[in-house]
């Protein structure tokens, strides 16, 4: 399938969508997607991270959600965003020990409703960029589907993905924990960072995309259809 045809199947699905979507969501879709064929360099991106009680969307909960803009590749530190989200049950001891986040923490928290209000508006128009983004597109999109009626649909870059390409294209054998985010930055000469805060991991993936494409282009004209997933 040429690009063209994509994009026009994309437009399509995204009409279909927008149509059942209610709210803020459909704020968002009233938002043209980001345009596959401009340059990287000419696109915005959210770097997105959320910590949550599980890994099912189903059964599972968001407890919070980090965000970074990057502009013209690079990260805009003054759009730096951290929500704690309040869950409908009580926290898990093994997703504490995980995340360092408490029922205390949380108790006067927003709901996730609320947190994607502020969220939306953000995403709108830019390319989300995660590292393993079916978390974030998993949690979002159930999220979206049960407060404002539809999917969510977003052009997604994935660090790991990127990462995996990379590892396939040098013929290299993978290693375990290659695909880790702190593996991979420290593989990019990239100082550490604070695990399983969402702003931190969502800083620290942006810091991951931007060596990443120096890499593959360091004047940032590739077209983004190239990295997208």
């Amino acid at each position: 399938m040429g690009l063209r045809q994509k994009i026009l199947d994309s437009r399509l699905y995204r009409d279909f969508i927008q149509r059942k979507a209610t709210g803020p969501l459909r704020t968002y879709y009233d938002v043209p997607a980001a345009d596959p064929e401009r340059s990287v360099m000419e696109t915005e991106f959210i770097a997105l991270d959320l910590e949550t009680t599980g890994l099912d969307p189903k059964k599972d909960e968001i407890v919070s959600l980090g965000w970074v803009i990057i502009r013209q590749l690079s990260v805009d530190f003054s759009s730096c965003e951290h929500i704690l989200v309040r869950p409908t049950k009580e926290l898990s001891e093994s997703s504490v020990v995980v995340h360092r986040i408490f029922d205390s923490d949380v108790a006067d928290a927003p709901s996730i409703e609320a947190a994607l209000e502020h969220l939306l508006p953000q995403m709108a128009g830019r390319v989300l960029l995660s590292h393993h983004a079916p978390i974030e597109l998993g949690f979002l999109g159930q999220a979206c589907k049960q407060f404002f009626g539809a999917p969510l649909q977003i052009p997604t870059v994935d660090t790991l993905v990127l990462a995996l390409r990379d590892i396939r294209r040098s013929g290299e054998t993978m290693k375990s924990g290659a695909l880790r985010l702190d593996t991979l930055r420290r593989n990019h000469n990239l100082p550490p960072f604070r695990a399983h805060n969402a702003l931190s991991d969502a800083i620290a993936a942006s810091g991951l995309f931007l060596a990443q494409i120096a890499k593959r282009d360091p004047k940032g004209e590739l077209e983004l259809d190239r990295i997208l997933r």
